[in-house]
């Protein structure tokens, strides 16, 4: 009598998985087949945002990449001419310099990046380190030692030439906003409100950088920061017999004058 309950028992297990395997057969042959994510095709989709980058008009290459579109192609001609960056099987001269300047524009993250342009988190780290190295290289052809001589606005002034034959340059410090760790931003406060850098700067009389020296404090004194561009190896530099124009706050030294109190200078 067991014996015949437990083979009935079984049985009935069975026709009810059998049941229930014809009924989800059934179901699946008369269901609409699952839908799937429609097929991106990579190439065109990072074709169309970079000409959306570029071909949009000024402005809006400027918001993306700080850069208007003649100084973009110019800056890759120039890299391409000089052999400094070569379009690679994958990826050309025009997508590298575009995604770099895209990270450093806005500081986005090499992953944010990659997912907007198609491209994996290693080639686009790949591709911004050669773009750097390239960019780095650039100094042999923009920046040219400065000319110790009077500069022609003081040489072809008789106001100006007589009292500042000797002077080539004029420096002065200014506050760059910056984002530091929480653990150092008391350092990073300034006078100006909030956490910058102080850095210093050397122009010539037609306004080119001569020098510059960043990384400073907020809260560092100008003259702090002075002293320590004289005493840096291959920092600033004095020719023997000028000066340099400075304001106030950078107090009295040899090789610099500063207004007189009370006298306006601006």
């Amino acid at each position: 009598m067991d014996r015949n309950q437990d083979q009935n028992a079984i049985v009935g297990v069975m026709t009810s998985v059998f049941a229930f395997g014809a009924l989800w057969i059934k179901k699946l042959k008369t269901s609409k087949e699952i839908a799937s994510h429609p097929h991106v095709n990579r190439d065109y989709e990072r074709e169309n945002y970079i000409n959306s980058i570029l071909y949009s008009g000024d402005q809006h290459c400027i918001d993306v990449i700080r850069m208007r579109l003649i100084a973009f192609f110019n800056l890759c001609d120039i890299l391409s001419r000089n052999n400094l960056l070569q379009s690679t099987k994958s990826v050309n001269i025009r997508e590298q310099v575009v995604i770099f300047l895209h990270i450093i524009g806005h500081n986005v993250r090499f992953r944010v990046i990659g997912s907007r342009y198609y491209r994996s988190t290693e080639t686009v780290h790949r591709y911004f380190r050669i773009v750097l190295r390239a960019i780095l290289k650039l100094y042999k052809l923009v920046i040219r030692l400065p000319d110790e001589s009077t500069p022609s606005e003081i040489r072809n002034n008789p106001r100006f030439y007589l009292y500042f034959k000797d002077c080539i340059r004029a420096l002065d410090g200014t506050h760059i906003r910056a984002s530091v760790p929480f653990s150092i931003q008391g350092r990073f406060y300034s006078r100006k409100g909030g956490t910058t850098q102080n850095v210093l700067a050397v122009i010539t009389f037609d306004l080119k950088f001569s020098h510059v020296l960043a990384g400073w404090e907020g809260s560092a004194h100008d003259s702090r920061i002075l002293s320590d561009a004289l005493s840096r190896p291959g920092g600033l530099r004095i020719p023997k017999g000028k000066y340099y124009l400075a304001d106030a706050k950078y107090g009295i030294r040899n090789g610099y004058i500063t207004p007189y109190r009370g006298v306006r200078y601006h």
